[in-house]
């Protein structure tokens, strides 16, 4: 607002300065008509004889409002007005070859007419004595002191309106951040405004977006985390108490704890974001892989091309690798990792014959958290954070991650890399 008032302030002022300047252009009519007769008289003058001159200068002034002469001394007038100055102005643009024109005004030595306009002409010095002729538009009238407020008033409006449409999302902006603060559900603020308020209205739904989802997965996972830790705690317990502790039980409840924790640390650390990308030979990876399960008693076979090369994140893509996997042999007796290579287009199928998943739920099994309460949901010591995982890691290798059931049963996830 003091950008705006201080601009319509700059702009009435330059107005009158425009207005009150001496050398602007004078208001039509004045002073054109008398500049036209004293030019007409002056061209006529130049090409006649001096002994017509007096004639021609006497017929000239009958029935107009001047009065001129040839003086070799006339007596100057010195005192110069706004009148005066357009006259002159006005001669020396009309007789551009004539130097030394002069306009002063003898008002305040009480002759008349007040004007004396002074056209040197060889010798002599042809002396015009004249009134202001005509009224033309006046300067400082209520018109224009009018158009100028009208002026002002329409800049201050429309910049009003062009301010408020930008500070309107502004204050609907900050008080959603400030909102945001009290409570994450709610609403995404509404994009509109200029260009830029709606890009910093669109970063901060994402942004509001991001950490909404943020805290109900940590929340979802500080639940899940309690509410899967209360059966080895109380089987603990119950050791303790009875004084029965057996060895092995104890190992194999901390060791399920232990899992637990750590894949729920593993999702919320992200370190797959922070490892550096470097090339992998994903055949060779598929083919230790299955050999280290098989030779663990798994029941898995390898079907692709020996030599994959591939950009990526190491560490990370052996984990997603892991868990599809370790998921495929909890879950089914027989597991095939099949790879294919089609130009820059890897695609890699881990396929088991368990029982598959609802197909209403192929897609809520890779939420974070989210356990099937079928025969998929026994496995010890998950907390539902293995598809999830792999689903964020394939994501930031710019690739897509997918399950479906096979015929007759089964499930096959398949990761693809463009």
């Amino acid at each position: 607002m003091a950008i705006v008032a201080c601009s319509s302030a700059a702009t009435f002022l330059l107005f009158m300065a425009m207005v009150f300047y001496p050398g602007a252009p004078p208001n039509p009519p004045w002073p054109w008509q008398t500049t036209y007769r004293i030019a007409a008289l002056v061209e006529i003058l130049k090409g006649l004889p001096e002994a017509e001159r007096d004639g021609v200068i006497k017929a000239a002034a009958q029935g107009q409002a001047l009065k001129a002469q040839l003086n070799s001394m006339p007596t100057r007038c010195l005192d110069s007005t706004l009148d005066t100055r357009n006259l002159e102005s006005a001669l020396r643009a009309q007789l551009p070859t004539i130097s030394g024109i002069t306009a002063r005004s003898c008002a305040f030595e009480d002759q008349h007419p007040d004007i004396q306009v002074l056209v040197p002409f060889g010798h002599d010095t042809l002396e015009i004595r004249t009134d202001r002729i005509g009224r033309g538009p006046p300067r400082f009238s209520f018109p224009i002191f009018g158009a100028l407020l009208f002026l002002c008033v329409c800049v201050t409006i429309l910049s009003v309106w062009a301010v408020s449409r930008v500070i309107r999302p502004l204050r609907r902006l900050s008080a959603q951040a400030e909102a945001f603060g009290q409570n994450i559900s709610i609403a995404p603020i509404e994009e509109e405004g200029p260009l830029e308020i709606r890009r910093a209205a669109h970063a901060f739904n994402l942004m509001q977006e991001r950490i909404a989802n943020s805290i109900q997965s940590r929340t979802r996972m500080l639940a899940a985390i309690s509410h899967d830790l209360r059966t080895p705690l109380t089987r603990m317990r119950l050791q303790l108490e009875t004084g029965r502790i057996a060895r092995d039980k104890l190992m194999r409840d901390i060791s399920l704890m232990q899992t637990m924790v750590n894949s729920a640390l593993a999702f919320l650390s992200g370190d797959s974001v922070t490892e550096e990308k470097e090339w992998l030979d994903l055949g060779a990876l598929l083919s230790t892989l299955c050999d280290e399960y098989e030779d663990s008693g798994a029941r898995i076979h390898y079907d692709g091309p020996d030599q994959i090369p591939f950009l990526c994140r190491p560490a990370a893509i052996q984990r997603v690798m892991t868990n599809l996997i370790e998921n495929a042999i909890c879950f089914g007796g027989f597991v095939a990792v099949i790879a294919s290579v089609r130009g820059a287009h890897i695609m890699i199928d881990v396929s088991d014959d368990g029982p598959g998943v609802p197909d209403e739920k192929l897609t809520d099994v890779m939420e974070p958290f989210f356990r099937l309460d079928s025969a998929r949901a026994g496995r010890p010591g998950s907390v539902g954070l293995g598809l999830s995982i792999v689903n964020d890691i394939v994501r930031a290798h710019g690739g897509t991650f997918r399950l479906f059931n096979r015929k007759p049963s089964g499930l096959t996830a398949r990761i693809e890399f463009l």
